[in-house]
């Protein structure tokens, strides 16, 4: 994205070069439960994103989160982050959004790149991962997303710095194998409702159900974006 465009594009989404209170506020919501979030089994790596990423929130935004999970871990981790948002009321429902947590993004470690989802000149994508801001990032995580991601988007590649090892308790294999066992039965459970969702939607192509990404939009603006800055 050469300078011209990206001015275009700062402008049409009235993208700031600071945070405004309202903002500051919604960042400190953020600090707030990230300790929690780090208790989550399957986290891996939370990022802010969107319009407060962006320094572009209004007074009813909420708070978008893109969350990366491990291999075999994308649903149960959702759950559980929804269960708990759920039950302190800080998820945002139709009703209730200003200043809620919005869980419509996640993927597994498995499917770090986003280039399978990407439409042609899509400015707003591009942007969106270079706004990311990582709030919680395990072994590496993100740097290891931007890596991905950064043939296709020309981005900045950061240091691959080694990832811990993790070691193989007896513990550690159990709590494994339990996992197992929950992702399965998660995923049996709300998989048939979330594909019901899906069809009633008529299949609208920015909605993504599979077992190494869940994309959930109510609208995705990424063409009227693209279409009003490149034709």
């Amino acid at each position: 994205m050469d300078k011209k465009h990206e001015k275009i594009f700062r402008d049409y989404l009235n993208i700031k070069d600071t945070a405004w209170i309202h903002e500051e506020k919604l960042w400190n919501k953020v600090k707030k439960y990230n300790k929690i979030f780090s208790y989550i089994p399957g986290v891996l790596c939370v990022c802010v994103w969107n319009s407060l990423a962006m320094n572009a929130a209004h007074k009813d935004s909420d708070i978008d989160l893109f969350i990366i999970t491990k291999s075999k871990r994308i649903w149960t981790t959702r759950i559980l982050i929804t269960a708990l948002l759920w039950l302190l009321w800080e998820r945002k429902t139709s009703k209730k959004h200003t200043g809620k947590f919005c869980l419509s993004f996640f993927i597994t470690q498995n499917q770090l790149s986003l280039e399978n989802i990407a439409i042609k000149n899509d400015i707003y994508l591009h942007y969106w991962i270079k706004a990311l801001v990582p709030v919680i990032n395990k072994n590496n995580t993100f740097e290891q997303f931007i890596i991905e991601n950064s043939s296709f988007f020309s981005l900045d590649k950061p240091i691959n710095a080694k990832t811990p090892v993790q070691k193989n308790t007896y513990l550690y294999e159990f709590l494994t194998k339990l996992w197992d066992v929950c992702e399965k039965i998660l995923k049996n459970i709300f998989l048939p409702r979330t594909k019901k969702s899906f069809q009633k939607l008529w299949k609208p192509y920015w909605v993504v159900i599979s077992d190494d990404m869940l994309k959930f939009h109510d609208k995705d603006r990424r063409k009227e974006i693209r279409d009003a800055i490149f034709y």
